[in-house]
C-alpha cells in the first residue's frame, strides 16, 4: 500500500474478476477488503471506494466510512506509509452481494475510462502536483462523506476524485487538470449550496420572528 508514482498501471477489469476469487463468502470488514486489496495499489482502492456514489448502488451507511477510509488511503500515499484504520472504520461490514455490485460497476467505468486514458504529458511526475492531488482527493473526501439530503453531492466529489486518482494510475496529466478542474467546480458548488442553505434559514427565521 505503500506504493507512490511506481504504482501499477490501471487494474482492468480482468483483474477485477481475479480479485473476485479471492473474496470470502458472507459479509467482510473494510479491514479484510484492504488485505485483499493491500497489493492492488492505494490508488485502485480509492476508485473501487468510490463506485457506490457513481451511480446508484444503495450501501447503507458507506458515505462515512468509505469517505473517511478515502482520506486515510490518500494521506498514506502522500506520507509513503503503511495505512492505519481505526477499529470503527475497519470493523465496518459490506456484504458480499454489495461488494460485487460494485465489482460490477468498475467493470463498466474501467471499460470506458480505458478507452480514454493514457500516459500523457509530465504533469503525473511532478512532486507538487503529485502533492496537491492528494490535497485535493482529501478535501473532496470530506465533502463526500457530509451527511447532506441534496442532489449531486455525493457523485460530483466522487467523479473529481476519480478523475483524480486514475491520472496517477494511467500517468495521464491531462485528466489530472480535469481532475482539479472538476474539484474546484464542486467545492463551488458546495459553497453555493451552503449560502443558498444559509439564506434559507435566515428567511425562515425571519418570518416566523415577524408573524410572533
Amino acid at each position: 500500500m505503500t506504493e507512490r508514482l511506481n504504482e501499477n498501471s490501471l487494474t482492468t477489469s480482468k483483474n477485477l474478476k481475479e480479485i473476485q476469487k479471492k473474496l470470502p463468502s458472507g459479509n467482510l470488514t473494510l479491514n479484510e477488503l484492504t488485505k485483499i486489496l493491500s497489493t492492488e495499489g492505494v490508488q485502485f482502492f480509492i476508485i473501487i471506494l468510490l463506485a457506490p456514489f457513481l451511480i446508484p448502488v444503495s450501501i447503507p451507511g458507506s458515505s462515512t466510512p468509505f469517505g473517511i477510509l478515502i482520506i486515510l488511503l490518500e494521506i498514506s500515499f502522500l506520507r509513503n506509509k503503511p495505512i492505519y484504520i481505526p477499529n470503527f472504520i475497519g470493523k465496518y461490514e459490506i456484504s458480499k452481494t454489495n461488494v460485487l455490485k460494485l465489482f460490477e460497476v468498475l467493470e463498466k467505468v474501467f471499460g470506458y475510462l480505458e478507452k480514454i486514458s493514457k500516459p500523457r504529458g509530465s504533469l503525473y511526475k511532478k512532486k507538487y502536483a503529485v502533492i496537491a492531488n492528494g490535497l485535493m482527493t482529501i478535501i473532496l473526501a470530506l465533502l463526500l462523506f457530509l451527511p447532506l439530503p441534496i442532489p449531486f453531492t455525493d457523485f460530483t466529489p466522487a467523479l473529481s476524485i476519480l478523475m483524480l486518482s486514475l491520472s496517477i494510475l494511467e500517468k495521464d496529466s491531462y485528466l489530472m487538470i480535469l481532475g482539479f478542474i472538476a474539484g474546484f467546480l464542486t467545492m463551488l458548488y458546495f459553497i453555493s449550496v451552503g449560502y443558498i442553505g444559509i439564506e434559507i434559514i435566515k428567511l425562515t427565521i425571519n418570518y416566523i420572528l415577524s408573524v410572533i
